[in-house]
């Protein structure tokens, strides 16, 4: 409860004064308006509200339906030295995200029903919604599949093995037709290990300056392939999970296009940034996917803009810093990104488009492939809000960050956009940066 008991702004009443609605479902969308919100709910919507309340004003002030991360890592249970439910819940908040969907790279690997009521136990006492991902296989180890009926009925809706791809096809097809019969969502990052097993970064220019083992291309592409395959074989519902290049955005459009039901997800960090990244030997820019060329940055923008690629995902794996800090191939892979996906989706879109992408890609996309009811800014809807101004900027501090883990390469940068804060669960937490 420490995490609770150290919040002081206990919601009764709040009026947030003259802000833009982002919420293309809102008859308010685009709007300027006040809204008051008592206890959980959202009071009242106006062009202007009197009364004496707590009142949070800010020019250029942007709400949205709250955010939701579509699979990060928390090393509860097992690894809370790495990353607990606290730290993963204060750096969400400084995020902007209300809910996150939990990976179940575990120890033990959320695999059954105990670990799933485990999860959905510490939502009920965390300052956001954590969401359990089920294990496709048992300890996500690919061969055998878990108990995936017992984990759905527990409250896991979508499964995957998170960190790890499937690699067998047999063992891919009976858990799209498993979930096609449960209903549930299938999740899986595509990377076909054995093309590059010991690879780095992208398999390219520069991978062969810098002597390092490349990942190709190909190691995900092929993989994209069979699951669409797969997929039109079983008639069930798939995420592809973290895509990097363009082939693959490419593939997933003509997916869409045939009628399947794929949906896809990317890192933020694979908008902003590509393989020249990697020159200085900056371990933190060491992630999986790895980051790729320019052509393919511009097609996952392109693939977010035009609704290839459904979900804006955060990334979020943190790392010990004794496995961070070592020789560029002996770091392990991974990033935080909670505290900074919004700020780098807003610098890769700019002004390319409107807002609407926001509240699709971030809330209203993610919750309805999990299942999860919709939120909407309305009159007597629940209050569950994500505050944030376009016009200002983000600076991570790295005395201040939330994760316990410091495996980023943004700290001491300034980047565009920033989150005021969040209403969930009848609290406002205010984001100090």
């Amino acid at each position: 409860h420490s995490f609770l008991e150290a919040e002081k702004l206990c919601l009764m009443q709040l009026l947030l004064r003259q802000v833009k609605i982002i919420d293309p479902t809102s008859p308010h969308h685009y709007s300027i308006k006040d809204i008051l919100i008592k206890d959980d709910r959202i009071e009242a919507i106006r062009n202007r509200i009197g009364g004496k309340y707590r009142t949070i004003e800010l020019e250029d002030l942007c709400v949205s339906p709250g955010w939701l991360d579509l699979g990060a890592f928390a090393g509860e249970p097992g690894l809370e030295h790495i990353e607990d439910f606290e730290s993963l819940s204060k750096a969400a908040i400084r995020g902007g995200f209300t809910a996150v969907a939990i990976l179940p790279n575990t120890q033990p690997v959320i695999h059954s029903q105990s670990e799933v009521g485990f999860v959905r136990t510490k939502s009920n006492l965390s300052p956001i919604d954590l969401i359990p991902l089920g294990s496709i296989t048992r300890d996500a180890a690919g061969q055998e599949l878990a108990e995936m009926l017992d984990m759905y009925q527990a409250g896991a809706t979508a499964f995957t093995d998170g960190f790890n791809s499937v690699q067998s096809v047999g063992v891919m097809q009976r858990a799209l037709d498993y979930c096609k019969a449960i209903p549930g969502l299938v999740i899986n990052r595509p990377h076909q290990v054995d093309l590059s097993p010991e690879g780095s970064i992208h398999e390219g220019p520069t991978s062969v300056s810098l002597g390092l083992q490349g990942i190709s291309k190909l190691a995900e592409v092929l993989m994209v392939k069979r699951d669409i395959d797969l997929l039109r074989y079983t008639n069930s519902r798939l995420l592809i999970s973290l895509v990097s290049c363009a082939e693959s955005v490419a593939l997933i459009r003509a997916a869409k296009q045939e009628g399947l039901n794929v949906s896809a997800s990317v890192a933020a960090m694979n908008l902003v940034e590509t393989e020249a990244a990697l020159e200085g030997f900056d371990v933190n820019f060491k992630v999986e996917p790895p980051l790729r060329l320019e052509s393919d940055r511009e097609a996952l923008i392109e693939g977010v803009l035009d609704g290839t690629i459904d979900v804006v995902c955060s990334n979020h794996r943190p790392v010990e810093v004794e496995h961070k800090k070592l020789e560029f191939p002996y770091a392990d892979f991974g990033a935080t990104g909670l505290a900074t996906a919004f700020p780098l989706l807003l610098s890769a879109i700019g002004k390319r488009r409107k807002l609407d992408y926001l509240a699709q890609c971030l809330s209203s996309n993610p919750r309805s492939l999990l299942g999860l009811p919709p939120l909407q800014i309305q009159k007597d809807e629940r209050a569950n809000l994500t505050l944030f101004t376009t016009s200002g900027h983000t600076y991570l501090d790295p005395l201040d960050r939330g994760s316990k883990s410091a495996n980023t390469p943004y700290f001491d940068k300034d980047l565009p956009g920033r989150v005021i804060g969040v209403v969930t669960k009848g609290r406002f937490h205010e984001v100090e940066l």
